[in-house]
């Protein structure tokens, strides 16, 4: 069972005084720890002299103010599963805020559902990087950034199905500053070969539409094998599945230009927790392409 990350928050680190009255009153309410009032005024939000905006921060603030006693009541023993239930309810009323997304993922990677963990890490990810619902008070630090983007690619390679790079619009490569230079695709190929499968021509398309939203001048594309077959005959499979991922690209409008290489089974997935895996998985983790945008 994985740690469930999560962040404690200073109460005192809430945001400035908004216009609307229920915005001060849930941050008084988060302050309190006082889930009821939070909640209250989170509802009366719709009706009161509130933006748009501010109603949907409102509504994260309260869901926050719900997690923190999730999180005070893991850090006391409890398993985050007995809490699934309530954050499902939170990301549902609420759409978040990126501590319930990722807990959330925590919870679907324990039980290998890695397609939702991949979409919910994404999730969080892009959440996070939303400076509106996301102030910086609220924001995670780079190196949990890293994490999430981290954890969603590594959910990416583990899940049976391809899962978009992207949930919520263009692809990104910076998020609040912190730049991820390097992404791990699920494209998938024939076994011993460089054709993709149905699974890896899907997983290409949605790179290259990634790339066509991002308009890198130009990205590296480094191919990666497991250790099934002669250490030669890697380094050349490797390079040959990178170029024919070059060539597809090309082929529906990447304007950039495009370097290959081929790593073989020189430098193998580092998962954030290998023992979750059997041999067949870390195969499947270690077979892939990293994009480097240069």
């Amino acid at each position: 069972m994985a740690v469930a990350a999560t962040l404690f928050l200073l109460a005192g680190a809430a945001p400035a005084t908004a216009a609307c009255e229920a915005f001060t009153g849930v941050v008084e309410a988060f302050n309190a720890g006082d889930e009821a009032k939070a909640r209250a005024f989170a509802a009366a939000a719709g009706t009161a002299n509130c933006r748009a905006g501010e109603r949907t921060l409102i509504g994260r603030i309260a869901s926050l103010t719900v997690f923190n006693r999730i999180t005070t009541a893991v850090g006391n023993g409890e398993k985050l599963s007995d809490h699934q239930a309530l954050l499902e309810e939170l990301q549902t009323q609420y759409g978040g805020p990126w501590q319930v997304l990722d807990a959330l993922g925590d919870l679907a990677r324990d039980r290998k559902d890695y397609e939702q963990a991949a979409r919910l890490y994404q999730l969080a990810l892009e959440d996070s990087a939303n400076e509106t619902l996301t102030p910086d008070w609220m924001a995670p630090d780079a190196q949990y950034i890293l994490r999430l983007d981290r954890l969603a690619s590594e959910m990416r390679l583990a899940a049976p199905r391809p899962v978009q790079l992207a949930m919520r619009g263009g692809c990104k490569i910076s998020f609040r500053g912190v730049k991820i230079k390097k992404k791990s695709t699920p494209v998938r190929y024939v076994f011993g070969t460089a054709d993709f499968t149905p699974e890896g021509e899907e997983a290409a398309k949605d790179l290259a539409e990634c790339l066509k939203a991002v308009k890198p001048a130009s990205i590296r594309l480094i191919g990666h094998t497991d250790s099934i077959g002669s250490t030669e005959a890697n380094y050349t499979l490797s390079l040959a599945r990178a170029e024919t991922l070059k060539a597809y690209l090309s082929s529906v409008g990447y304007a950039g230009a495009i370097a290959t290489e081929g790593r073989g089974e020189d430098q193998p997935f580092k998962p954030d927790d290998a023992s979750a895996y059997d041999t067949e998985m870390l195969n499947q983790l270690n077979r892939r392409v990293e994009v480097d945008v240069e």
